[in-house]
């Protein structure tokens, strides 16, 4: 007997591992171009206007690239912060204040993190916005992460509080699938926000 769990991971598996190459396969000037248009979807949605305490993101392993963005919270006097891996299970995150000159130091999967003391992690229930990264998404809002949990755990105590911060995942146009294979405990977001358009999905 097939067990369906397993399948559903098998499916995703795959889909990370078609989507991780096609990503990485991006040119230097549309990588660019990317990253300056996303910026301006983000700016006609009214994110900044509306919003002062962003999570957001270093981009990796060709994912869409999110220094603008942060320059654009920062122009904008707006809070920015970025996730810090706790050293123990499960896998979660704190959410560190960043700074331009704020000190870095790789985590073990070698993305930078803010080298400050815990006790400056910001609550992440006070975050506004969570700009999150992902491998693919669909048109329910499903997020197809990198399989760590990292983020769907983080944030399980808030996906049914009214109050929760905003969930928007930064992609490419071609990590958007009509449909994807969940999980129960898969993060569900609330918009994307690609170099072609910004996808409001209603939960």
């Amino acid at each position: 007997m097939t067990d369906p769990m397993a399948n559903i991971q098998q499916q995703k598996s795959a889909l990370r591992q078609s989507i991780r190459q096609h990503r990485n396969a991006i040119s230097q000037s549309a990588f660019i171009n990317a990253e300056q248009a996303v910026v301006e979807q983000l700016n006609q949605f009214r994110l900044f206007e509306k919003h002062l305490k962003f999570g957001c993101f270093l981009s990796f392993d060709g994912e869409i690239s999110t220094k603008k963005v942060i320059q654009e919270i920062q122009d904008n006097q707006l809070n920015c912060y970025l996730p810090k891996l706790k050293p123990f299970k499960p896998n979660r995150l704190w959410f560190m204040p960043f700074q331009q000159d704020s000190t870095m130091i790789s985590n073990r999967f070698g993305i930078p993190e803010v080298d400050l003391a815990v006790n400056h992690a910001l609550p992440v229930s006070k975050l506004d916005v969570v700009l999150m990264p992902l491998v693919g998404f669909d048109l329910a809002g499903n997020r197809l992460g990198m399989g760590g949990g990292f983020y769907d755990t983080t944030f399980a105590h808030l996906r049914n509080n009214k109050n929760r911060p905003l969930f928007i995942g930064l992609a490419y146009e071609l990590q958007k699938f009509a449909t994807l294979p969940s999980d129960s405990w898969d993060l569900p977001l609330d918009g994307v926000c690609t170099e072609k358009a910004f996808y409001s999905f209603a939960n």
